[in-house]
């Protein structure tokens, strides 16, 4: 007997294919944003270090840093990873739902934490705790959102007041700031541009699907496109406002709490996904996320995922005296050679004036100390 024909794959069959899909672009997204991080980080401080040393002042030469981090090969290979992260999250936005994909962007901490442990020392008790809670809370979370295909649905006619609301919301709080602590100001920037991630994750949802549907041209006659850019920059912005306001552990707290939170109103309010079900999937959503948010805040207070502390400025050797006289300009090597000969010189008048004892007890003695002849 031969074997039956098996035919189109059945409707569960298909919606575990997208479940999965959507998990692995989302997993890979988060994977390839905590890489490319690390290695912008990591070429950002080493250009810094060096122009730290030849004596650049950072706001003099914002262009030069910019020019230097573009053409430094690990930073362009991060940024790389980085467009790569993107794109990957965009599929999964334009297959799965918004309150699905944007929590599992969370797993970009725990990416962070081992490369953060590289040259620095193996996490702590705590951040392991940490990291727990936080996957815990996310697959408490996934486990109670049910199927991500029963949300393949088109933005909702609440799109629109729902994402006024939210940049309404973006200015009080930005308002709100001023005046305002260092650890306050922080915490609210913070909240603000998390708001406007989950906004920018609403947008390259419909952009996908703009763009798998009409392409270019639909692309550039349609607002999601004009409204990403738009978020993407603000979000930035007030992102980089709250790093220099306040605390590092602050900031990563509200940002990382507040998408996923945000995104999940967006995807029921503007894009018609269904809430958990009553009873236990909607208790089990709430823990989750009170989860989330305990791990995240333990999290971001890691010392691994704070700056390390920058070494103490070099102070330059004196100029060698063959510079200032106008003479031929010397090498480093000449430089390195005539500190060399004044230390020696020092260390030869140093013995020159230390007597003999057969000369101290020549020399005449002066003074109200002296015997009488």
């Amino acid at each position: 007997m031969g074997r039956p024909h098996r035919g189109l794959p059945s409707t569960k069959e298909f919606v575990q294919g997208v479940d999965m899909a959507v998990v692995v672009l989302a997993l890979v997204s988060a994977a390839l944003s905590a890489v490319s991080a690390a290695g912008q980080h990591r070429a950002a401080s080493g250009v810094a270090r060096l122009r730290r040393a030849g004596g650049q002042l950072p706001r003099a030469g914002a262009a030069g840093f910019a020019l230097a981090l573009l053409a430094t090969p690990l930073w362009l290979g991060s940024w790389g990873l980085d467009v790569g992260a993107f794109l990957a999250q965009a599929g999964a936005l334009h297959l799965g739902a918004l309150s699905v994909v944007q929590p599992l962007m969370v797993v970009t901490l725990l990416c962070t934490l081992p490369l953060a442990a590289i040259g620095r020392g193996w996490p702590s008790a705590r951040d392991w705790a940490a990291a727990i809670t936080l996957s815990v809370g996310l697959a408490l979370v996934l486990s109670a959102r049910g199927s991500i295909d029963d949300t393949r649905t088109g933005p909702g006619s609440g799109l629109l007041p729902v994402l006024a609301a939210l940049a309404v919301l973006v200015v009080v709080l930005v308002v709100a700031a001023r005046g305002r602590s260092a650890s306050v100001r922080a915490g609210v920037l913070g909240v603000a541009a998390g708001v406007l991630f989950a906004v920018g994750a609403a947008a390259t949802k419909l952009t996908a699907g703009v763009a798998a549907s009409d392409g270019l041209t639909g692309l550039l006659t349609s607002w999601p496109g004009y409204a990403l850019a738009v978020a993407s920059v603000a979000s930035f912005v007030l992102q980089q406002s709250a790093y220099a306001a306040g605390p590092l552990a602050t900031v990563m707290t509200a940002v990382i709490v507040t998408d996923p939170l945000t995104s999940y109103v967006l995807g029921i309010v503007g894009f018609g996904e269904p809430l958990p079900a009553p009873g236990a999937p909607l208790a089990l959503t709430v823990l989750g996320m009170i989860a989330l948010g305990l791990g995240v805040a333990s999290l971001a207070r890691s010392p691994l995922l704070q700056p390390e502390p920058e070494l103490p400025a070099v102070v330059p050797s004196p100029v060698p005296a063959r510079a200032q006289q106008g003479g031929p300009r010397t090498t480093a090597v000449e430089d390195l050679l005539d500190e060399d000969l004044r230390v020696d010189d020092l260390l030869v008048d140093d013995l020159l004036d230390v007597e003999s004892p057969v000369a101290r007890l020549a020399r005449p003695c002066v003074g109200a100390g002296c015997p009488e002849p």
